[in-house]
């Protein structure tokens, strides 16, 4: 079993990954990033896909609803979503604040080395 420290505890991986997982939904609110209704039961999508390269980081995963995650499957994100009927200006600009924070905490890590 694998084991990774948290402040002063010591964690399973899947302990940690829960954690992470339920962090990453907290923040969205258990809502969809595409159609933006609530669930009890929501995945994770990967914005950039995994196939295209895309990573399974913090700011490359949002939630989505199972419906909305089979619709986008491999596609790059705003070239599908752009074509829907769930195009959201609002939901886009969160989507967008949420990847730029990706660039945000890299930048922050690097100036701090």
């Amino acid at each position: 079993m694998e084991h990774q420290i948290d402040e002063t505890e010591l964690l399973s991986k899947k302990i940690t990954k829960a954690k992470f997982r339920k962090s990453i939904i907290e923040e969205w609110d258990s809502r969809c990033y595409v159609c933006g209704k609530h669930f009890d039961k929501i995945t994770l999508d990967h914005i950039v896909p995994k196939k295209a390269g895309g990573r399974t980081t913090r700011y490359n995963l949002a939630t989505c609803c199972s419906m909305c995650n089979r619709k986008k499957g491999h596609q790059p994100v705003f070239e599908w979503w752009s074509q829907t009927e769930m195009w959201d200006l609002t939901r886009v600009i969160r989507l967008i604040s949420w990847l730029r924070r990706a660039h945000t905490s890299h930048t922050v890590d690097d100036k701090t080395q």
